[in-house]
C-alpha cells in the first residue's frame, strides 16, 4: 500500500518525513498492531539511509506508538486494555474543561457550526455506509476545543483524539458499528445542553460519553485471546510507503 504526505504538511527534514508517513500509517491502522518495522525495509522504500529511519522510529517510540522487543526489533505498540482506559481518561478530562469553556464563549455561529455537523452525522447513518461518522466525529469534538480559544488544550486534544481514531478504525466493525446510535444519541444531548448553556448537565454528559465508549472497546478486548507482541508479526509488507511525487 503507497501512502503519501498530507498536502498540507511539508516536513524539512528527512527525519520528520519518515515520522510523518509512518504515525500517518500507524494511525490510519495501515501499519497494524503488532505490525514489524524493518528499518531496512523502511528506508529503500522511503529512499532514505538508515539514520532517519532510526531516529523517527525513537520519536514514534516515545509517543507509545512504537515498542522495541529485545533480539526481535521495532513493531507497532498493540492497542492495550490500558492504552484504551488511558485514552479516553485523558479524552474525558480534557473535554470537561473544554466543553465549559467553550459553551460560556460559544456564538450563535459556533452552534450552529457544531449543529450542522451532528446533522451530518445523522445523515450518515441514515444510509448503510458508516464510515465517515467516525472523522465527523473527530471533527466534531475538535470543533468543540476549538471553540475555546486555547491553543495547549486544543493541541493536547488534537493528540488524545488522533490516539481514538486510530482506536476506533482497528476495531470499527467489531465495536463503534455497534455503539453509533447511543454515540449519536449523546452527541444530540450535549448540543441542547450547550445551547442552554447547562455546564453542570455537560459535565455528565461528557463523562457518560466518554466512559461508555471506554468500556464497549475495553469489554471487546477482554474477549479476544491474546495478541502476541513479540516482534513475530511477519516483515514489513511491500509498498508500504512511499516518497511524495515532486
Amino acid at each position: 500500500m503507497a501512502l503519501a504526505l498530507a498536502k498540507d504538511r511539508q516536513p524539512q527534514t528527512k527525519q520528520m518525513f519518515v515520522y510523518h508517513t509512518l504515525r500517518d500509517a500507524i494511525m490510519r491502522c495501515e501499519l497494524p498492531p503488532g505490525q514489524r518495522l524493518v528499518t531496512d525495509a523502511i528506508a529503500r522504500q522511503l529512499s532514505v539511509s538508515h539514520i532517519p529511519v532510526r531516529e523517527a522510529l525513537q520519536l514514534l517510540q516515545a509517543e507509545g506508538l512504537v515498542e522495541n522487543i529485545a533480539h526481535a526489533g521495532a513493531s507497532v505498540a498493540p492497542i492495550s486494555r490500558d492504552s484504551i482506559v488511558e485514552t479516553f481518561t485523558v479524552l474525558e478530562g480534557l473535554e470537561i474543561v473544554a466543553i465549559r469553556t467553550a459553551t460560556e464563549r460559544m456564538s450563535d455561529a459556533d452552534w450552529v457550526a457544531l449543529a450542522a455537523i451532528v446533522e451530518e452525522m445523522d445523515e450518515i447513518l441514515r444510509g448503510d455506509v458508516h464510515e465517515g461518522w467516525g472523522d465527523l466525529n473527530t471533527q466534531f469534538h475538535r470543533t468543540i476545543a476549538r471553540m475555546t480559544a486555547m491553543p495547549l488544550l486544543y493541541d493536547m486534544t488534537e493528540r488524545a483524539l488522533g490516539q481514538w481514531d486510530r482506536i476506533r478504525r482497528y476495531f470499527f466493525t467489531s465495536v463503534l458499528e455497534h455503539r453509533i446510535i447511543q454515540s449519536q444519541h449523546e452527541h444530540h444531548a450535549i448540543l441542547e445542553a450547550m445551547q442552554r448553556r447547562d455546564t453542570s448537565a455537560l459535565e455528565d454528559l461528557i463523562k457518560v460519553h466518554n466512559r461508555g465508549a471506554m468500556a464497549a472497546y475495553a469489554a471487546h478486548l477482554a474477549e479476544q485471546p491474546e495478541v502476541r507482541t513479540d516482534g513475530t508479526g511477519g516483515s514489513a509488507p511491500r509498498g508500504i510507503v512511499r516518497t511524495p511525487s515532486t
